[in-house]
């Protein structure tokens, strides 16, 4: 029996809110419990390819959305973390700075210009039970790409006003993009980098997750710990840095609970 292929696109229109963080956190977790995951980095700060070490490769997905004709699998580099290739979690790299905006604009006049990605990803997915999407937060053809590919959303929202009008405005994007209502869009909202001793953002957040979107919000919340900048700083995922650490367990929580909302 073969499992239809999950594509997620991690997302908000606010920036600073652990898009990179949930992507490569997530990626890795999701590999630890046996699945074959594919992480694309489309974000224009290239960070989820420092993290997986693969700043240098050779090709990255601007080969691949250029040229109907390039085997994306030549872009296809298994991640390094730990200092040791990785038999389950992979990744396209993107490129830092001015490559990806370039990258942008050429695709501009390109036929079928939104939905290249889903056609290179429909000759490959079969080989991964995810594929995680690492998007800025504008708007941009490789977002549209984005939108286009993915077959579910995740999006990672601190408990702030910009955050989650961060997602409302990705929402009714999507919506505008694919032509269909919010109840047919399948998307996790994640909260994330929330801290505890802010308490009138908490009971905020909380209230306006549970009355807006009460079925699409994680039980798994993602709690400010410095131990993620530490990560950061280390370019690892933090059950790597700290294995014993509480906030190792956040991400392996969010892992398991995508797992089971198949």
């Amino acid at each position: 029996m073969t499992t239809q292929t999950r594509i997620m696109m991690i997302g908000c229109r606010k920036g600073g809110v652990t898009k990179t963080t949930t992507t490569v956190n997530l990626a890795y977790e999701l590999s630890q419990q046996g699945q074959r995951v594919l992480v694309l980095d489309f974000d224009g700060q290239g960070d989820s390819t420092k993290f997986f070490k693969r700043s240098e490769s050779e090709f990255y997905i601007g080969d691949a959305l250029l040229d109907r004709k390039f085997d994306i699998n030549n872009a296809i580099y298994p991640a390094i973390i730990g200092g040791r290739e990785q038999e389950n979690l992979h990744i396209i790299p993107g490129r830092r700075g001015d490559v990806m905006t370039k990258l942008d604009m050429d695709m501009i006049s390109l036929p079928r210009r939104d939905e290249r990605l889903k056609l290179h990803l429909d000759k490959i997915k079969h080989h991964y039970d995810f594929i995680l999407i690492d998007t800025t937060p504008g708007t941009s053809v490789l977002g549209l790409n984005a939108v286009m590919a993915a077959t579910e959303f995740v999006f990672p929202t601190e408990y702030k006003e910009h955050s989650l009008d961060g997602v409302e405005t990705l929402l009714e994007h999507i919506q505008d993009v694919r032509f269909i209502d919010e109840d047919e869009i399948q998307f996790l909202v994640v909260p994330s980098k929330i801290s505890k001793t802010a308490k009138k953002a908490l009971a905020y957040g909380e209230e306006y997750l549970s009355s807006r979107w009460p079925n699409n919000t994680a039980k798994t919340t993602i709690w400010e710990r410095a131990v993620f900048s530490d990560a950061e700083m280390e370019h690892e995922p933090v059950s790597v840095t700290n294995k014993g650490h509480v906030a190792a367990r956040f991400y392996k929580e969010l892992a398991r609970e995508v797992i089971a909302n198949a």
